[in-house]
């Protein structure tokens, strides 16, 4: 769909490379250019996948080509010039000042390419105090106030265990990117894109920031439970395991109440809406907790959707893989990397078809010769680049 389009991806980590590898989804030409020293996350983890590297690796770099560059001498800026000169979008996610350093700032990108759409993710924005602080998603996770929400609510703050702020902002940017080439059609030319890991994630928490700024209350941890329903959140079972439920409208309640065989708290007064049942939170979970513990996530599971409760049991990774019906909605696509049987693909499913990794995670260098000699270099030239050390090629 993006085929005539060409991304230069100067990014490393996580939310540069994911929104990268979305384009290249898409069917976009992404070309990611690294560094001698190559991208740090490639030996992130614990497990490593051949030359590619790490799993994390594998999984935010498909369906791109990798070029190694060293942009500091002046043949490897030549050629970045060159590439930038011929591609449609620049994509990087180095801290403020980075790009222009390199010479390789909106300004002289836009000399080189009049309606380059240039999009960088930052951690605090281009501008301001904050700008040239190093940033990172744990970091962000703290600094947003995101780690305040999560946790019990007599415990500690707590980090979300997957980099939630960095995936919200390279989505994020991908929005914005498809946005400026659609604005480019009608002959708006080019743009210029920042998407702050700090803004990406104050807007997942936009209910409830617009709630304290509203109401001036600062939201306080609720563990597992859901601040604007009761009961919704996670209770154990049986057999050591644990169910979710969400009661959102007071019907349902009725029907939960008829599911858990306790038509006498149907008809209590301090549970007759959502605003009592959050108001005497406690007292409800006292009572229905005990319920849920005597019998396993089967027996529930089948009995609330039979009343049709929102629920679902709170599943581990192998639990999904090992629930068909379950694993047959997902995006798990082939790798095509040895020792890679499957990866989780791009959730957006078009007539009836996820994105395939028609390219996958590249080694650094892998594509060097081939990709120079696309943008005009020679063969000759491109020897000479190597032989110099102002570009570099996978043994």
């Amino acid at each position: 769909m993006l085929s005539a389009i060409t991304v230069i991806d100067m990014t490393e980590g996580v939310a540069g490379p994911y929104a990268a590898s979305m384009l290249g989804d898409m069917g976009a030409n992404v070309i990611k250019v690294e560094r001698a020293e190559g991208d740090w996350s490639r030996t992130a983890g614990k497990h490593g996948i051949g030359k590619v590297g790490s799993t994390q690796f594998v999984a935010l770099n498909r369906n791109k080509r990798d070029v190694s560059l060293d942009l500091g001498t002046a043949d490897g800026r030549r050629i970045i010039e060159r590439m930038v000169s011929k591609s449609d979008v620049v994509l990087s996610n180095f801290r403020a000042g980075v790009m222009a350093k390199l010479g390789l700032d909106f300004a002289r990108c836009k000399t080189l390419r009049a309606d380059i759409v240039y999009c960088t993710i930052s951690g605090f924005g281009q501008d301001g105090a904050y700008a040239q602080f190093p940033a990172s998603d744990t970091v962000l996770q703290a600094l947003s106030g995101m780690m305040n929400l999560v946790g019990e609510a007599d415990g500690p703050p707590l980090r979300v265990g997957f980099p939630v702020i960095d995936l919200a902002a390279a989505n994020n940017a991908v929005q914005a990117v498809l946005l400026a080439l659609y604005g480019r059609l009608a002959g708006q030319g080019g743009k210029q894109i920042d998407v702050s890991l700090m803004a990406a994630a104050m807007a997942l928490m936009n209910v409830t920031f617009t709630d304290h700024l509203i109401s001036g209350r600062l939201p306080q941890r609720q563990g597992n439970q859901n601040a604007q329903h009761a009961p919704a959140g996670a209770f154990a079972v049986a057999g050591e395991r644990y169910i979710t439920i969400a009661v959102l409208r007071d019907s349902h309640w009725k029907k939960l109440c008829g599911a858990l065989d306790l038509p006498v708290l149907a008809a209590d007064p301090r549970f007759g809406s959502n605003a009592l049942r959050v108001e005497h939170r406690a007292a409800l979970d006292a009572i229905i907790a005990p319920v849920f513990k005597t019998k396993p996530a089967e027996f529930w599971i089948a009995a609330l959707r039979k009343a049709d409760i929102l629920c679902g049991p709170v599943n581990s990774f192998a639990d999904i893989i090992a629930d068909a019906d379950l694993a047959a909605g997902l995006p798990l696509i082939e790798a095509g990397l040895e020792g890679v049987p499957r990866m989780m693909g791009n959730p957006i499913c078009i007539d009836g078809a996820y994105f395939k990794a028609e390219q996958p995670a590249p080694a650094r260098g892998q594509h060097t010769r081939e990709v120079l000699g696309e943008f005009g270099f020679s063969t000759e030239e491109v020897a000479d680049f190597l032989r110099a050390g102002s570009a570099f090629a996978a043994e």
